[in-house]
């Protein structure tokens, strides 16, 4: 008897979702995305913005203040979204890790968790995505030494890890909102979406946030590493020192060359860092990124939506509408 694909079965009958919101919180804002698919086609349809409330995501978060913020700022007739934890609260590490069956994959990846995070891992949601063939020639990340393990290539793998508390947090805050979370995302993947998957050769993303910066580095549209920069919007020099240490380590340990800088985030004078780039010697073509999807009717594109606008794209991609 043929076996029966549920999923797809019940896809025929149920109403094919239309709108995506994404939900980006950060210390200086809540930023939202609203997406609509219209004949297979994802188009922009509304952005907002609101203060975020003094200490997001600090030990003194006031939960309250969070869910009316969310309540002002959020679209009552779309009640799904999907958001992302910060980098201030997860552990990311790209490791190199040998081919093996997902079994033992997963069970590696808690192994080579405990090394970055001082909690068991039954406190822990962890989650990995396999980024590809390492690449040939390139050296180890943590070792110096070439890209194999016994005459075996390896495989970059990123692990994402976050307390148990905090994703429950956040699930309970959108919940007394009123709201469901869908998706819990990665800044990082975003970012990707909206601006890397079909980047040729290497390139460089670097979404400017109030305190801190989020930076991305892909090569051929694939994630080779990240990185929490601890400089944002106020200290333009700041971002461009860890900008060229972030450069200088992937060139010296990838041999790869960056071949452009896309910019996002809070970048009201982007020239302003061209030009302290330009002093540290960075020739390196830099520019605004453009996200490669439509904005309709008033709504036109700002560069601090790159998050949100790939978080609401997560699913889009995720329902199959693209």
């Amino acid at each position: 008897m043929e076996r029966i694909n549920i999923k797809r079965y019940l896809k025929n009958f149920l109403p094919e979702k239309k709108y995506f919101t994404g939900v980006d919180i950060g210390a200086g804002h809540i930023k939202v995305a609203e997406i609509e698919v219209n004949d297979g086609i994802p188009e922009v349809v509304a952005l907002r913005m609101a203060p975020s409330p003094p200490g997001v995501w600090g030990d003194n978060l006031d939960e309250e203040a969070l869910i009316q913020a969310l309540k002002e700022v959020l679209n009552p007739n779309h009640r799904e979204v999907i958001t992302c934890i910060g980098s201030e609260k997860a552990v990311c590490r790209i490791v190199q890790l040998p081919q093996m069956s997902e079994k033992d994959l997963w069970s590696a990846v808690k192994i080579e968790i405990q090394k970055y995070v001082p909690v068991p891992v039954s406190q822990l949601v962890i989650r990995y995505v396999k980024l590809g063939k390492a690449e040939e020639g390139a050296e180890h990340k943590l070792t110096g030494e070439p890209k194999t393990a016994g005459g075996q290539d390896l495989q970059d793998v990123l692990i994402l890890a976050a307390p148990l508390t905090i994703v429950y947090q956040y699930h309970g805050i959108f919940s007394r909102s009123g709201y469901t979370v869908t998706a819990v995302d990665l800044q990082a993947f975003a970012l990707w979406r909206v601006f890397g998957r079909n980047a040729p050769g290497g390139a460089a993303l670097v979404d400017i946030g109030a305190k801190t910066s989020h930076f991305v580095l892909m090569q051929d549209g694939l994630i080779r590493f990240i990185r929490l920069l601890p400089a944002g919007s106020g200290d333009m020099a700041g971002i461009s020192i860890e900008l060229q240490r972030s450069l200088d380590y992937y060139a010296a340990h990838e041999k790869i060359s960056v071949e452009k800088l896309l910019l996002s985030g809070q970048i009201s004078h982007p020239e302003q860092l061209n030009e302290h780039l330009r002093r540290q010697g960075l020739g390196i073509h830099t520019e605004v990124g453009r996200p490669a999807v439509d904005f309709t009717g008033d709504e036109l594109y700002d560069p601090a939506y790159a998050i949100p606008v790939g978080l609401a794209l997560r699913e889009v991609a995720a329902c199959g509408r693209v």
